[in-house]
């Protein structure tokens, strides 16, 4: 099938490679459901960047919903966890609200007692100071190339199948 999509592996190898310049060594991957493809890419480039490019230990994986309310229980289990992770990677806003709650009910802040990244931005208009460093998808453009890819296959519907993969931005924040 046609697929238009942003690199979640190259997006999610950035972050690691952040995470890890900045000294952090235990980190915890939120990335919703094992078995959709954008989690398993998000998974991959996050644990490349610590794994391979790095030499250290694979992150913790905690699988659970792209929802606020999965986000927070995942991080509630991470952070009973020893060591206790230094940075979690929520993959979606949804988890990484859930992180942020989670974290305020522990009495815990960002980024001075953990780091929190995450995957997706919000529009400049719902976000509240401060908001997370993410990896940033191009969404006006997928939905853009998407057109364009409906167009061609209605056009030519027994051409081949288009993948078309956009790069991600990473959003340095606090």
């Amino acid at each position: 099938v046609d697929v238009v999509r942003a690199d979640s592996e190259g997006g999610s190898l950035e972050l690691g490679r952040l995470l890890v310049g900045m000294g952090h060594r235990h980190m915890t991957v939120l990335p919703g459901p094992e078995t959709v493809p954008t989690a398993v890419d998000r998974v991959a480039g996050f644990t490349r960047a610590l794994v391979e490019e790095a030499g250290l230990q694979a992150p913790s994986v905690l699988h659970g919903a792209f929802s606020i309310e999965s986000g927070h229980d995942m991080t509630l289990s991470a952070m009973a966890r020893v060591p206790r992770p230094t940075a979690l990677f929520a993959a979606n806003n949804f988890i990484a609200i859930g992180v942020q709650h989670a974290l305020a009910w522990l009495g815990l802040d960002v980024p001075d007692d953990v780091a929190v990244v995450g995957f997706d931005d919000l529009p400049q208009a719902m976000v509240t100071f401060p908001f997370l460093t993410v990896v940033a998808q191009p969404a006006i453009e997928m939905g853009r190339r998407a057109v364009a890819v409906l167009l061609e296959r209605q056009a030519n519907p027994n051409g081949a199948a288009q993948d078309v993969v956009l790069p991600t931005e990473l959003v340095v924040r606090r």
